[in-house]
């Protein structure tokens, strides 16, 4: 197998997505980089202020998490559904769980910025989960998600 066959990413998977699959949740993400120049001109945006101070370390962790958190809610996550069937045969609808925000509720919540973000906050290791799915430029390869689909 060639270089190019490990490494060439789709670009339209990059903006448009792929769907990362937990069982009850699905979240279509575009990848951190690539192709996705949103990703990279909010990221610009975003940190800008405090250049000077992520370059000497002056930034605390919890501000750059605020930060790609923030970046990553409005650029990369582009929809969230919830299976509300089965295992077997799974219904998928758009939302979010409540429970999952750190809300209570019955309703599926929008799939918006700020829905995103108190998931975000209240279940960080989803969030650092979905950072490394949408940094592995090899999840947006064609040839991965034929195979995935069954093609």
């Amino acid at each position: 197998m060639g270089l190019g066959k490990q490494f060439k990413t789709d670009t339209n998977l990059e903006t448009e997505g792929i769907f990362i699959d937990y069982g009850t949740d699905r979240i279509r993400i575009a990848r951190a980089g690539g192709s996705n120049k949103k990703f990279a001109r909010v990221l610009e945006q975003r940190t800008k202020p405090i250049r000077r101070a992520l370059q000497v370390g002056a930034v605390d962790n919890d501000r750059s998490n605020q930060i790609m958190r923030e970046v990553f809610a409005e650029t990369v996550v582009l929809d969230w559904e919830v299976n509300q069937g089965t295992e077997a045969e799974p219904k998928w609808v758009q939302g979010i769980d409540p429970g999952d925000a750190g809300e209570n509720g019955q309703k599926l919540l929008p799939v918006n910025f700020v829905n995103i973000m108190k998931v975000f906050v209240n279940l960080p290791d989803l969030f650092h989960d979905l950072q490394q799915q949408a940094q592995a430029g090899m999840l947006f390869r064609a040839e991965i998600n034929e195979v995935a689909a069954g093609n």
